[in-house]
């Protein structure tokens, strides 16, 4: 294992287990600093491999959705989710909905999927968020390959359009607890592709 990945393991573990400052010695010391609590460590990616990036068509929601849920998922879409389950293998997915709560939701336009880590509607364990933010950042690291428009997971929000401001709090936007398991996304890491 490379020094980079033991790094990157080691700093996932770290904000997995909500430490306010950390030292840790893996090719000298290091330290975790309050900002990094809330989202990944600084600078973390996950150590899980490239994305082969999306090359097809860019399309509505024309693919049967591959959750199961009767519903339907663009091409970048099932791309996604194909990629993702080469990396992570099967997860607990969900993507089409129709969300008649959250008229601006991208599930049912076939966009929008949730990655549940632990038991939905709970607050995941210390295994179960280290394994979300693994997943959350692997998205990020591939957003560009993956079409990622935005993620969300554990209160935290990181955008294509923002990407230059990182993981920042997520409020809900008007429609979702931001508190809860479920509304702020501490379940569930959910994943938006561009249209």
């Amino acid at each position: 294992m490379s020094t980079a990945t033991t790094l990157t393991t080691t700093w996932t573990a770290v904000a997995a287990l909500g430490l306010i400052s950390a030292v840790v010695l893996v090719g000298g010391a290091m330290s975790l600093d309050a900002t990094q609590v809330d989202g990944p460590p600084a600078g973390a990616v996950s150590d899980t491999g490239d994305a082969v990036p999306f090359t097809g068509v860019s399309g509505g929601c024309t693919i049967s959705d591959p959750t199961g849920t009767g519903g339907c998922v663009t091409p970048a879409t099932a791309w996604l989710l194909q990629q993702a389950s080469a990396h992570f293998g099967r997860q607990p997915t969900s993507c089409w909905d129709a969300h008649a709560w959250n008229p601006t939701s991208d599930h049912p336009k076939g966009r929008g999927c949730d990655v549940t880590f632990g038991t939905a509607g709970r607050f995941p364990d210390v295994t179960d968020k280290a394994a979300g933010w693994t997943f959350a950042s692997w998205l990020v690291a591939n957003a560009r390959a993956l079409r990622v428009s935005y993620v969300i997971w554990q209160g935290r929000i990181w955008s294509t359009a923002r990407a230059d401001e990182g993981w920042r709090a997520y409020t809900g936007g008007g429609v979702y607890d931001p508190t809860s398991p479920v509304g702020g996304h501490y379940d569930h890491v959910h994943v938006s592709v561009l249209p």
